[in-house]
């Protein structure tokens, strides 16, 4: 076991997958196992889920050629919410700099608001700062004034959610050292640091849930989720076309489209075994059963998009992971809803991996390592540029608030 090496653990509710990396971001070994006791991104089975959560982790440690003591988990689902927020602290009676311990005070007197006993604040996002009433500004540290106020975004989870999985990552044998927002984890994957600061929106469509994640300035904004997923178009075709699950979500994979232009595509006839008998299908029918499921989707995402959307200067970065979105058509379908540019989400910054399916739990991993580093800057000798330590100093501090 070494100190600087960290695992992202994601818990997902078709696979668990872990990725171990060290200090420098380097990936070491990934596995991933078949999730069992977990659904609805809630804990069901204590005793499944530890053991999937060993077999995912073991694998990654099997190619890692290291041990790991503490993970990086996940945590999403449709009981996460948003609050917003204002602080205010004084400084001094005359202007003075505004340090960390202020800026950290000012956030912790927007965290004491009106929150019921069943929630835990899981990211704490400043999205303003104001110095004396007057200017508003992104970063406070080292500027003067006498009042700091600022404007902030609590994202939280119900505690018995966030007990129950850090329960289960301990039965497995491990330590959760943090855990965050899924939709934050892919977002650190998927877009790099440019696409980050100039606004980023990451939609993760999953076996059960579609995740929707902002990011703006760099740092995340706010995240949903919709009880929607891969499992609902299954469902479609299940009872219309009248067969089993298993040979629904075969028959999604292999010829799964939706589209309006269905002159276009190859309608050759499809065997389908039924319960009574095998009947046959075709692309467009199977298009003309889906297309209005994944308009529904797109429909829900564009009404939470659309207040953020106004207000931007620049289009976004869009894009759209998980496995529905490998479907033929699912990602023009999403972009004529939404009337901006979406593309598919790839892992960025890596040579050696590029299976998306590992973008959240790579995310984790990256989230530990600017962690590392920030806790490395604050304790490192105070020498060197003098341009590079404000910014590091600046980088650790808000690497608390992700």
């Amino acid at each position: 076991m070494h100190s600087d090496i960290i695992c992202g653990l994601d818990i997902g509710a078709s696979s668990i997958r872990a990725l171990i990396g060290d200090g420098s971001g380097r990936v070491l070994g990934f596995g991933a196992a078949p999730t069992k006791g977990f659904s609805k991104s809630v804990v069901s089975n204590l005793a499944l889920l530890s053991d999937a959560i060993e077999a995912g982790v073991s694998k990654a440690e099997e190619m890692a050629r290291c041990r790991v003591r503490k993970v990086i988990t996940n945590v999403s689902g449709v009981h996460i919410r948003t609050f917003q927020s204002r602080g205010s602290v004084h400084i001094s009676d005359r202007p003075s700099e505004i340090t960390k311990e202020d800026i950290k005070r000012c956030v912790e007197s927007a965290k004491v608001i009106a929150m019921s006993l069943d929630r835990e604040p899981v990211h704490l996002i400043p999205v303003r700062f104001f110095i004396d009433d007057k200017m508003e500004i992104n970063d406070p540290l080292g500027l003067f004034g006498s009042k700091l106020d600022v404007d902030l975004n609590i994202i939280t989870s119900l505690v018995t959610v966030l007990q129950n999985v850090t329960k289960a990552v301990n039965l497995a044998g491990y330590e959760v050292d943090d855990i965050v927002a899924s939709g934050a984890g892919s977002g650190l994957a998927v877009f790099d640091k440019t696409e980050l600061e100039s606004g980023a929106i990451c939609a993760d469509i999953g076996k059960e849930l579609t995740e929707l994640t902002l990011f703006v300035d760099g740092k995340l904004r706010d995240t949903f989720s919709f009880p929607f997923g891969g499992d609902d178009l299954t469902q479609v075709l299940q009872d219309r076309l009248k067969i089993m699950f298993d040979e629904a979500e075969e028959l999604k994979i292999k010829y799964g489209i939706v589209t309006r232009e269905l002159s276009k595509i190859d309608d050759a006839q499809i065997l389908v075994p039924c319960l009574a008998e095998t009947r046959s299908t075709s692309k467009s029918e199977i298009s003309n059963l889906l297309l209005p499921k994944v308009e529904a989707m797109a429909e829900e995402t564009q009404k939470k998009l659309s207040p953020f959307l106004k207000n931007r200067k620049s289009l976004p970065r869009i894009s759209v992971i998980g496995g529905v979105s490998r479907m033929d058509g699912v990602i023009e379908t999403i972009e004529d809803i939404m009337g901006v540019p979406v593309g598919m989400g790839v892992i960025k910054g890596l040579d050696d991996l590029k299976d998306i399916s590992f973008a959240c739990s790579l995310g984790l991993m990256r989230h530990g390592v600017s962690r590392l580093a920030g806790a490395r800057q604050r304790y490192s000798p105070k020498t060197g540029n003098v341009f590079a330590k404000t910014f590091a100093r600046i980088k650790a501090l808000f690497s608390e608030y992700f």
